[in-house]
Order: C-alpha cells, then sequence, then structure tokens
C-alpha cells in the first residue's frame, strides 16, 4: 500500500472538510424544515452525510484527480493512462461513505495483496504522489504531431498523384 501515510492524512483532511460541508448542509436544511413546518426525522442527517461524501470525492477526484487533502499532501489519483471518469470516481469511494466499509476495503485489498485498496482494483484506479507524474516536454509533442502531419501530407500527394495518373 504505497503511500499509505500521506493517504491517510489526505482522507484526515477530506474527512474534516466534508464534516463541516456536511454540519452546514444540515443546519441550513434544519432551519428550512422548521420554517416550513415540515416535520424533522433524525434520517436526513444520514442522508445528507453520505450525498455531501460521495459529491465531494467524486466531483474532485473526477474533475481535478484531487481532492483537496490529496492537493495538500501532493497525491493525485488515476487509472493506468492517467485519467478518471466520474464512474470510476464513484466506484472507488463507494466505501468512504462510513469507516467499516473503508476499513474492511483496505484490509481486503492488503489480504488480496492489492497495491491499494479493493474498490481502487474494482473502479481500476490508483493514488500516486505528484512527483510520480511523467514531465511532458511541449516543444517534443509539438514536433511528433509536425511529423506525422508531413506524413499525412505525402500520403495524400501520393494518393493523388496515383489518381491522376489513372
Amino acid at each position: 500500500m504505497e503511500h499509505f501515510i500521506l493517504r491517510t492524512e489526505a482522507l484526515i483532511v477530506d474527512g474534516i472538510i466534508v464534516t463541516l460541508l456536511t454540519a452546514l448542509l444540515n443546519n441550513i436544511l434544519f432551519m428550512l424544515f422548521v420554517l416550513l413546518h415540515i416535520p424533522v426525522l433524525n434520517l436526513y442527517n444520514m442522508v445528507v452525510l453520505v450525498v455531501v461524501t460521495m459529491a465531494y470525492f467524486t466531483i474532485f477526484e473526477a474533475k481535478t484527480n484531487k481532492t483537496i487533502g490529496k492537493k495538500m499532501l501532493h497525491l493525485y489519483v488515476s487509472d493506468a493512462e492517467g485519467y478518471m471518469s466520474y464512474k470510476k470516481a464513484f466506484i472507488r469511494n463507494i466505501t468512504k461513505i462510513c469507516w467499516v466499509p473503508l476499513i474492511v476495503d483496505i484490509i481486503i485489498g492488503k489480504i488480496l495483496n492489492y497495491p491499494s485498496r479493493l474498490f481502487d482494483k474494482i473502479a481500476q484506479t490508483d493514488v500516486y504522489a505528484d512527483n510520480e507524474l511523467e514531465s511532458v516536454d511541449e516543444d517534443d509533442d509539438f514536433e511528433a504531431l509536425d511529423d506525422d502531419f508531413e506524413e499525412l501530407d505525402a500520403d495524400f500527394e501520393s494518393e493523388d498523384k496515383e489518381k491522376s495518373a489513372s
């Protein structure tokens, strides 16, 4: 389990943020329920927690490959090609709605000798350190594109010559 300590620290930061967001939203909803004379059920607290948790982790990881905690600790999440989708982000974060499934997820990943958690394996994702990112020289990329376009131009010219010769 690479980066286990950093990932744990990032999860603690994200947990604090999710807790604050959940408390804020719960208080706003409670005031609305009271003002609108809607009977308040204690169940809405859990629903808000699940929705905020899944939205926070899914949106941040799908859009930026990082949550705020991962950004602070220089980590990012992606699949083998370096991409993240909402589906993959959602799947890998299902166990984060409660501590018990998350701990089971980590233990099963360790028992099965995965490099990460079980749900990272299911989503085909993993967490990497920022310094593991491949550095890309943009000039080399543009030169490679220029070479590709020159080859395509040469192919089209040879096809045009063949068509005009026949």
